[in-house]
């Protein structure tokens, strides 16, 4: 901080050189950094500590008549602000006579063939914010450099820059993004102009691009400035990649100096896995628009995304070419890979002719060695500048970006051990774990079969099309889990495949590892069959199943000598216990029986599961999965049964086949095959007939060792075609004269339309207005003439629906509604003669129509009501309603509230005039 005294001085200064001299602000931007230490002691309580190093960068002119600021204010965005001291440049104790960074070597920006050097101003200060929140940083100077085409009055309006912070206790330390490339670039007159910032964020956040207008309007200088246009309104495009960051510009049609604004936006995925805005950077940019003659820029050819393994190398060759043969191209390289952890990569040449004998260009070697710090979940966006020597002058520059993913190495040694009817997997912990991208776990992924699946090395994520799903819920950093199916067990006879991926803490997964294919040990059996053979409250289901195998690794007869025993269990219902409905035992392992006939079974009820447990003397070696029936359900419809059916069972179903047994026939045949469990039955089903049918399911397990395929068969289940089905709806048409107060609906006929035979009425259904509720007005047979005719002057207005209604009572729901409105009249005349000789004796209405009621109101000349009325067809015959005496002959004044019947209800409309009295 600086002394009281050196402050004052300071400020002096600065206010001296505001006012005596302009700055002349041509491009910059505003970043910050999070600095240690993030947390702190207080009272036994660690908090927070939310410190920042903050930087406003500007470029600015030079020159005598150029004020040379050695500091600059910066607004927070938390109702502080703060003076910033330049640190860059010759710093004097009187920081007045100090200047910026001039010269090539000291890092300015230098034009000559603009005729002007730029000087860049680096400014820094630390602030510490009280907590979470957003907070906008911003900087405004007073003015801009003059001539720049698309601000008006460039040199007396501000520049303003902003960037925002947003303090996240979630999302951890935060820094803004970084620059490769200076925010001051040429173009040339009728040549594409292209820009790349190089833009690159140190926690290797997501980063996003969009444009912006200039700012310096407003009070605060933070609106647009005022007259600014994007280049573009000279005609020709203008825009800016949102993933790359790229600015294009083609054509600038004009020799003069243009701002052009855009904003970093950077994003890092919450504590939900979705995106979230962590803050963003503006940056106010300058181009400098000369006429380039024949010179033509440069161009530099970068390989496809590129994915590497973390630990290995990344060897590019880049290809530099310009269309003027001979140039001398410079490459210079930013952002992405060059703004990583150490080792940074390296390229070379970095310079060269383009001219030889076989084309115009030369080869650039890329070479990056990478490590297990380069891991993340964004890829290194690394940009290339090429910029040639200017043959003929001036200067071309041209961009590219090179796109480098890198992923870390794939779990290693993943094995699968069965355990009963779990299966252990283990695997080797990775060798990359990143201090400032830490390994959070290990996930692991099952399907049950051996089928192999490439994965995509550089994939982050496990494609459903893999049939994978994660079998633990939650990441371990432990090196094996026990997969127990979730408590349900795995299925001996199926074959499982695992693979294992690590994730880190930015969320990036590692592609799948080699799958490891294996099978529960076949110790116990294996249920082949629930078969219903009878379908009767009393039927029979026949049951099925497999000895264990007593082969190397499977059951061991020497170690379990007998006897061995069966136990078939039966339940009910999809939970409760299971009861032993049958036991076979014998002290020979191959005599003992596989197969059972279940009697006495109500099998037109669902959920009939069985299981077989195996014992050797009295000891249970393990049960088999249970299974159950397929289940069949029929649902009637208007000339159509709806089958759908379910089974659990622990092999798997590929194929059903649906069998059919018409009224007229003996015995059932097949009318379908799906891999669905359902099908609708429309083919030759007649309405009050009834209709027979079963599914045979085909099944298999994934170990092709054991029996397939698998037949089972459902109860019989018959049902009768009813209509439940509604008639479709009709469309009406209304056609009417409002001024005739004439009507007719018309609708067509839906029977004709949709075939629908047993069509029995329509049902008309009116309301006055659009708030009240339909009443049935009219009915119509099927085959009598469909309309509907209103003759009523005083009630055109309404809204009209319908309702259709078949044989079997099936009404449809109400249609669209078709709604009119009334056309009401109501006129007073301006003269009338009450004298009793039968011509215009009365003062009354010329037109009344469809009117609900009026109040009228005459007063004569003082003011003084004369006559009121409410009814819509008053007669007065020129005789006060006070005094009961005959008016004299005057001008008298009316006003009239007119309330019309319309569609929206009663409307009121106001009137006034005058009116004469003519004796």
């Amino acid at each position: 901080m600086l002394n009281p005294l050196r402050t004052f001085f300071v400020l002096i200064c600065l206010l001296f050189s505001l006012f005596s001299k302009a700055t002349h602000n041509r491009a910059g931007e505003i970043t910050y950094k999070r600095i240690a230490p993030f947390t702190k002691v207080v009272g036994g309580t660690v908090v927070q500590v939310y410190t920042y190093s903050i930087t406003i960068i500007k470029y600015s002119d030079h020159g005598q008549s150029v004020a040379d600021r050695c500091l600059d204010t910066i607004y927070f965005g938390d109702g502080e602000r703060g003076i910033a001291k330049r640190i860059n440049g010759l710093i004097s104790q009187t920081c007045c006579i100090g200047i910026g960074e001039l010269g090539a070597t000291a890092g300015s920006i230098i034009i000559p063939d603009a005729g002007f050097t730029v000087k860049l101003n680096t400014y820094t200060i630390t602030h510490t914010y009280s907590g979470p929140g957003q907070y906008l940083l911003r900087s405004l100077d007073p003015n801009r450099n003059g001539g720049v085409r698309n601000i008006p009055n460039s040199i007396n309006i501000p520049f303003y820059v902003e960037s925002l912070l947003i303090i996240n206790a979630f999302t951890g330390a935060n820094s803004s993004p970084l620059f490769a490339f200076a925010p001051i670039d040429r173009a040339c007159q009728g040549i594409c102009f292209e820009h790349d910032p190089g833009a690159y964020d140190p926690d290797g956040d997501s980063l996003s691009y969009e444009l912006t207008q200039s700012r310096g309007g407003g009070q605060f200088g933070s609106d647009p400035v005022p007259g600014y246009f994007y280049p573009s309104q000279e005609g020709g495009t203008y825009s800016i990649n949102p993933t790359t960051g790229k600015l294009s510009w083609c054509v600038p049609n004009f020799i003069d100096e243009y701002n052009l604004a855009f904003v970093v936006k950077e994003w890092r995925k919450n504590t939900s896995g979705d995106y979230q805005l962590i803050g963003y950077v503006m940056r106010d940019m300058q181009v400098i628009v000369k006429n380039c003659g024949l010179n033509l820029p440069p161009s530099i050819t970068v390989p496809n995304e590129i994915c590497v393994e973390a630990g290995k190398t990344v060897t590019a060759t880049m290809v530099v070419s310009d269309p003027n043969n001979g140039d001398f191209v410079t490459v210079e390289g930013g952002g992405g890979a060059f703004a990583a952890s150490a080792p940074l990569p390296s390229f070379n040449p970095k310079s060269g002719s383009t001219f030889s004998t076989s084309g115009n260009s030369f080869n650039v070697l890329f070479i990056w060695n990478t490590n297990c710090d380069h891991i993340r979940s964004q890829s290194y966006y690394t940009t290339f500048k090429v910029s040639d020597q200017g043959s003929p002058p001036p200067k071309q520059v041209s961009f590219n970006t090179l796109k480098i993913k890198v992923v870390p190495p794939t779990v290693k040694n993943v094995t699968a051990t069965p355990a009963g009817t779990s299966m252990k997997i283990s695997w080797s912990a990775t060798a990359c774990s990143p201090i400032n991208n830490p390994l959070v776990g290990y996930k692991v992924y099952r399907k049950g079969d051996c089928s192999p699946f490439i994965f995509d090395p550089c994939s982050s994520s496990i494609p459903a099309t893999s049939d994978y799903v994660v079998v633990n819920d939650t990441a371990t950093t432990n090196t094996f889990i026990t997969d127990t199916n979730k408590g349900a067990g795995l299925v001996v006879g199926e074959n499982y495949s695992y693979i294992v991926v690590a994730i880190y803490k930015d969320g990036t997964q590692t592609a799948g590892s080699a799958q490891v294919c294996a099978k529960l040990k076949r110790d116990v059996p294996v249920i082949l069959n629930v078969d219903i053979d009878s379908t009767s409250t009393t039927g029979t289901v026949w049951l099925r199943w497999t000895k264990p195998l007593t082969t190397a690794g499977n059951f061991d007869t020497l170690i379990f000598p007998g006897p061995y025993t069966y136990n078939l269990k039966y339940r009910n219902g999809i939970s409760g216990n299971f009861n032993t409905i049958q036991t076979y035992t014998s002290n020979l392992f191959l005599k003992v029986d596989t197969q059972f006939l279940h009697k006495d079974v109500n099998t037109t009820i669902p959920d009939h599961y069985y299981l077989v447990e195996f014992l050797t003397g009295t000891t249970s070696v393990g049960t088999s999965q249970n299974a159950s029936s397929v289940f069949l359900s029929a649902t009637p419809s208007d000339r159509k049964i709806l089958l759908t059916w379910s089974s659990k069972t622990p092999w798997f179903n590929s194929k059903y086949t649906v069998m059919k047994k018409d009224p007229s026939s003996t015995s059932f045949s097949i009318i379908a095959t799906t891999s669905l469990s359902s099908f609708a039955d429309t083919t030759n089903v007649a309405n009050e007939s009834t209709y027979c049918y079963y599914v045979t399911s085909e099944g298999s397990y994934s170990d092709t060792s054991i029996l397939k395929p698998l037949i089972n068969a459902s109860q019989i289940v018959c049902a009768k075609a009813i209509d439940f089905t509604p008639p479709a709806l009709a469309t009406l048409t209304i056609t009417g004269d409002c001024p005739s107060g004439r009507l007719s609906v018309t609708w067509n006929d839906v029977s004709a339309l949709y075939k629908s035979d047993d069509l029995a009425e329509y049902i008309l259904f009116y309301k006055p207005t659009v708030d009240a509720t339909y009443q049935e007005i009219y009915r119509v047979l099927q085959g009598d003439a469909r309309i509907y005719v209103q003759d009523n002057p005083d009630s055109y207005s309404g809204c009209y629906a319908m309702k259709t209604l078949d044989t079997n009572a099936n009404l449809s729901a109400l249609g669209p509604e078709f709604c009119v409105d009334n056309c009401p009249e109501f006129e007073l005349p301006n003269i009338f003669s009450p004298n009793n000789d039968e011509a215009n004796d009365f003062f009354k209405a010329i037109r009344v129509k469809q009117i609900k009621e009026i109040d009228l109101t005459i007063l004569d000349r003082w003011g003084n009501v004369v006559y009121k009325t409410k009814d819509p067809f008053f007669k007065w015959d020129g005789i006060s309603q006070v005094s009961k005496v005959a008016l004299s002959e005057s001008t008298y004044f009316y006003v009239c509230d007119v309330y019309e019947s319309r569609l929206v209800g009663i409307v009121k409309r106001s009137l006034n005039g005058t009116l004469q009295l003519v004796r």
